[in-house]
């Protein structure tokens, strides 16, 4: 790991994913050219959008004068790239969170990258938010992942995340939101941020593409996690979250198919023998039963819905995109 003795200013470039959100793109944007940390780059991946929103960014690179590039996803492997700022990348299809963000991986590791950002496109970041997550980063023996404080956009007081922890016998995620400040170890980091330095990337691989939206930042925490490295959560650093619906909201057929679904694959390749069958027990015998029991009550059909067919296709090893929701 390089240190702040040895390299004041690494090259941190940040990622973004877009998908028929280009206001929203564009305000982050807006606030990641105001930032105090100099010595970035940023990546767009426009995952298979319908909208306008290629020729938005186009316009918004011109308008702030910003020299960019366009990349159409056909033209990734080529050699003749350029290092602008802005590079702009264009899939023709959606291919999930995770996929969208390991294009933009690769593409700033070709261009040596010392740090990539994950960074959702719905976020609006504070001027000295990266300055801190790079001293941060830099100063933590072994650092994986360094997350930031993050805070609902709508409501500036109130905590999103201030670190996490894995329940592995009910087999669910939390998020702390609790206030903090300093530095915090956590169990996995949100995939809302996470800068990640390129050398863990290069040793530990990037996100695993059959959880297709969902879980694939647990899954990468940990795994992170497992080659000897830290997750910390620098609570000095500070970003804005609209925790976009763009899947739906939290009941929706489509984000509780992927929740359950990528749930069990999850903890599925964390358990073996006799952990693993009272895993399933617990899960399909009692957990899942008494859910779906309060979402009747609820009168919850969607989430019902898309609860059930994402066990079946978990049940069935089919992974990726969902074909229904």
């Amino acid at each position: 790991m390089k240190t702040a003795s040895n390299l004041e200013a690494p090259v941190v470039f940040i990622i973004l994913t877009n998908w028929n959100n280009p206001s929203d793109t564009i305000e982050c944007l807006d606030s990641l050219i105001k930032i105090q940390y100099k010595n970035t780059k940023i990546v767009i991946i426009d995952n298979g959008s319908e909208d306008d929103s290629m020729e938005k960014f186009k316009q918004w690179g011109a308008n702030n004068k910003i020299d960019f590039e366009v990349v159409l996803d056909t033209d990734l492997c080529s050699p003749s790239q350029k290092n602008n700022f802005l590079t702009i990348i264009s899939l023709k299809e959606n291919i999930g969170f995770g996929g969208a963000n390991n294009v933009g991986i690769q593409n700033a590791l070709k261009k040596g990258a010392d740090f990539v950002l994950l960074l959702n496109n719905d976020t609006v970041v504070t001027e000295d938010f990266l300055s801190s997550l790079v001293k941060t980063a830099l100063n933590t023996r072994k650092t994986g992942i360094t997350g930031a404080k993050i805070k609902y956009f709508d409501d500036k007081d109130k905590i999103w995340f201030s670190g996490g922890y894995i329940d592995f016998l009910k087999g669910a995620f939390y998020h702390r939101e609790d206030d903090c400040s300093g530095q915090r170890e956590s169990d996995f980091i949100t995939g809302c941020l996470m800068l990640i330095p390129s050398e863990v990337i290069k040793k530990v691989g990037c996100f695993d593409e059959r959880y297709f939206l969902n879980v694939e930042d647990v899954d990468l925490s940990c795994r992170i996690k497992d080659a000897g490295y830290n997750l910390t959560v620098d609570c000095n650093a500070v970003v804005f979250h609209k925790v976009s619906a763009s899947i739906g909201g939290l009941f929706s057929s489509r984000n509780q198919y992927y929740f359950h679904r990528n749930r069990m694959l999850f903890f599925s390749t964390r358990f073996r023998g006799v952990k693993k069958l009272l895993f399933y027990y617990f899960q399909f015998f009692i957990a899942t039963p008494v859910w779906i029991i309060m979402q009747l009550f609820k009168k919850r059909g969607t989430a019902i819905k898309g609860t059930l067919v994402g066990y079946f296709d978990y049940l069935k090893g089919r992974f990726g995109r969902c074909k229904y929701f």
